[in-house]
């Protein structure tokens, strides 16, 4: 079998992909080992839709020109990357920004899950990994993003409406996007995170890549 050459890390927001992510580059980099890290915000992120916005998946002719753009962005990723020596980080983008965000949106569930089919078989061609942070108490978790981030980054989450309302977005959301992870037969980690003890998940994703070949420990 071909070495991993993808490492998805993914969650809903403010799981800590991001700084999980980081962690991953940074200790590639430790053991020199070339990788390209994209971060959600990363720049003209390649895997991003930029040149339109959407107001509705319930939308066929919306919802079919996501689909369609999405898998051929993926695709094109793939192409670039797959005969380079580096080893890709991507956070985010798989599931939150895509499959959740569909969901989100209103496409139908079967479109979500044929969309998530394709992406399963152009991703599998840098014979990924999957690191999932699954966050049990979504409430609290939406409580303590608002408290990190501030009332300028979603004003609403600072009232119980809107706690009640991300709530009710994605827990439901969130238990979708599991059922769809459990189905991709790669190496995966996932992560419950019920008490954020984030040198423990940190030590098991470092052990669960050292599983995975991507590095070694001293």
């Amino acid at each position: 079998m071909s070495p991993h050459k993808l490492i998805i890390v993914d969650g809903m927001p403010g799981s800590g992909k991001s700084t999980l992510s980081e962690m991953i580059s940074n200790e590639l980099s430790k053991q020199e080992i070339k990788n390209i890290f994209y971060h959600e915000l990363t720049k003209d992120h390649p895997l991003f839709i930029h040149d339109r916005k959407f107001t509705s998946f319930k939308d066929q002719g919306e919802a079919e020109y996501y689909f369609n753009r999405v898998i051929e962005l993926f695709d094109s990723f793939v192409e670039l990357h797959k005969n380079e020596p580096e080893i890709i980080v991507i956070e985010s983008i798989v599931f939150q920004d895509t499959l959740s965000f569909a969901y989100n949106m209103g496409m139908e569930l079967p479109k979500i899950e044929e969309l998530f089919n394709h992406l399963v078989d152009i991703l599998n061609r840098l014979n990924p990994v999957l690191i999932y942070i699954y966050q049990f108490d979504v409430r609290r978790n939406w409580e303590m993003i608002g408290k990190i981030r501030g009332v300028e980054w979603i004003p609403f989450l600072h009232t119980q409406e809107g706690l009640d309302e991300a709530e009710r977005d994605w827990k439901p959301n969130q238990e979708f996007i599991k059922s769809l992870i459990e189905e991709w037969r790669i190496p995966k980690l996932i992560i419950e995170n019920k008490d954020y003890l984030w040198e423990q998940y940190n030590e098991r994703t470092k052990e669960f890549l050292e599983v995975n070949s991507f590095m070694s420990r001293p």
